[in-house]
């Protein structure tokens, strides 16, 4: 009995959060893998306000938001806001969040090379705000901001798409 109380719980907080995250994120569900569902962004989230307008101007460009989900980067800097995991359909990206008015425009990107049995690439970061990590990488990661936004993924192209739509100036 507990089970099946607890499985139409289940079922029902899953249908809601799909119903009014395709409220809010268009298309967002579409092309999420069975594993991704269960990492999906939620409304509690500190940058989930962000993550909707990032959507939208993402989408107002013609890419296609397909998952926004929970991110493992969300303690890069000092008073973050927090990070979320985009798959869209023009690949894979890390988006961190600071509070606003901040900013990620004085952080200046130190990469430097670790050579072992493979070449590992690391990252640290000067300037404000202050990051206290080092990024170590198996591939070289690629960089990008606008505003209170740093992005972050392996594929260079995306991350020079992303400078340019979200920068128009």
């Amino acid at each position: 009995m507990l089970r099946r109380i607890l499985l139409v719980c289940v079922t029902l907080l899953f249908v809601t959060t799909c119903l009014w995250s395709q409220d809010n994120f268009p298309r967002q569900s579409q092309g999420c893998s069975s594993p991704d569902l269960n990492a999906l962004l939620r409304p509690t989230d500190p940058v989930y306000a962000g993550t909707v307008e990032l959507t939208h101007e993402l989408e107002d460009h013609g890419n296609v938001v397909r998952c926004v989900l929970q991110s493992k980067m969300a303690n890069v800097f000092d008073g973050q806001l927090g990070a979320a995991l985009y798959r869209t359909s023009r690949g894979d990206f890390e988006a961190l969040f600071l509070p606003k008015p901040q900013t990620f425009a004085s952080i200046r990107l130190i990469e430097s090379h670790k050579n072992s049995r493979y070449v590992r690439y690391l990252y640290s970061f000067q300037g404000t705000p202050r990051s206290p990590l080092t990024m170590d990488c198996a591939r070289r990661t690629f960089f990008a901001r606008s505003a209170n936004r740093l992005f972050v993924t392996e594929d260079k192209q995306l991350a020079a798409s992303l400078g340019e739509i979200l920068n128009p100036n």
